[in-house]
């Protein structure tokens, strides 16, 4: 038999090649098809799961202002309302009688690990209710992922415009994964693109693929969180070396972004109120505890622990300064298991023990409030 020539060699190896790999893929599609606990996802599906952004003016990002219902992959139902907001729907314009409280800050704020209606914010307008105050709204302004100046430039760029009586701000997690650079704000952050890269297809074909291969799908998918740097919090910082050392020019950013979201506030005739975040992260944590703090900031458990540490001294400083309330959350909460679902997110019950803090701090404003002479709120 005479030996083949080296063309007919290059094809045969070709194509039993290509017919491997048309096997293993065959056989990826099916597995996934199968066994995923997802089961069958498109990109109307996968934006069914996911909270939908868009690029904002005064803040990297925003949820879109439109309804979502959505279930994520661990079962949380969130309820996104058609401004834009967690939570149910309300009256732009504030009625006669009302008393709106806006809370904002990042997922913590959000209360992501809490299922609809058992997210702190929402559990702290029960509370208010019960109490004898059903003319109290608590607005839900948290965003999961934003840091202290994207919650002002909402403020600032919104959150004013529906006359809140009272705003919260509860958030230091999300400032500190850029605490160990120097480098400024404005040159630092990189913002979301306006059409989202991983959720929508860049063209007919990765469209048709995305809606008619699971095994595709998936893994374009993935692709797009590499590519962009995301994770279960938004986008990663560009700086991931670990340091225990924190950024003299950081946390000066956080205590002025502090003292500008209360002046906001107060320039608005609003009573602001600060509340420090609580963490399960403490000088304290047993290994098995580090193990569920998310690998997502520049510095080591001893520098997230000297961040919180001094995030705390700030929100004291401009409390005390400004004189406007204090509720001291981290100094109760901190290091107790079972108040956390992981790092920094509250369980059901921390998110109870929570709403219970602020709803008592709030009684004691509304009823001062109701004595003292009118404020009349600048131009």
């Amino acid at each position: 038999m005479a030996e083949l020539s080296l063309k007919k060699k290059l094809l045969f190896a070709g194509t039993a090649s290509l017919v491997a790999a048309a096997a293993v893929l065959l056989a990826g599609e099916c597995y996934v098809r199968l066994f995923s606990r997802h089961g069958h996802m498109d990109w109307e599906s996968y934006r069914a799961r996911n909270l939908q952004y868009e690029a904002g003016l005064f803040s990297r990002y925003n949820i879109v202002r439109r309804e979502q219902n959505l279930k994520t992959g661990s079962g949380k139902l969130y309820h996104i309302n058609s401004k834009g907001y967690r939570g149910h729907d309300f009256e732009a314009v504030k009625p006669p009688g009302k008393i709106r409280i806006m809370i904002y800050g990042g997922s913590t704020a959000f209360d992501s690990e809490e299922t609809q209606g058992k997210d702190w914010p929402s559990l702290l307008e029960n509370f208010l209710h019960d109490k004898g105050y059903p003319n109290a709204e608590v607005i839900n302004a948290g965003v999961p992922g934003s840091a202290s100046f994207d919650a002002l430039g909402r403020f600032f760029g919104e959150g004013h415009l529906f006359a809140p009586d009272y705003v919260i701000f509860y958030g230091i997690w999300n400032d500190l994964k850029y605490f160990n650079t120097s480098i400024p704000v404005l040159r630092f952050h990189v913002p979301l693109p306006e059409d989202d890269p991983i959720s929508t297809p860049r063209n007919r074909l990765d469209k048709f693929l995305g809606n008619h291969s699971q095994l595709y799908f998936r893994l374009r998918i993935r692709y797009g969180y590499w590519k962009y740097r995301v994770g279960p919090e938004g986008m990663m910082p560009r700086v991931m070396e670990k340091s225990s050392e924190i950024s003299p020019l950081a946390l000066k950013q956080y205590k002025l972004t502090l003292l500008m979201f209360v002046d906001l506030a107060q320039n608005i005739g609003a009573v602001p109120m600060l509340v420090t975040e609580a963490t399960l992260i403490n000088p304290r944590n047993t290994e098995e505890q580090k193990k569920r703090i998310l690998d997502y900031t520049a510095l080591t458990h001893q520098g997230l622990c000297l961040g919180y540490q001094k995030c705390r001294e700030v929100t004291r400083e401009v409390a005390a300064a400004k004189q406007v309330p204090l509720i001291d959350a981290g100094a109760v909460m901190d290091g107790i298991d079972e108040l956390f679902a992981d790092h920094v997110h509250l369980s059901e019950k921390g998110s109870q023990m929570l709403a219970g803090m602020v709803g008592e701090e709030l009684i004691k404003l509304i009823e001062s409030k109701k004595s003292a002479p009118p404020r009349s709120s600048n131009p």
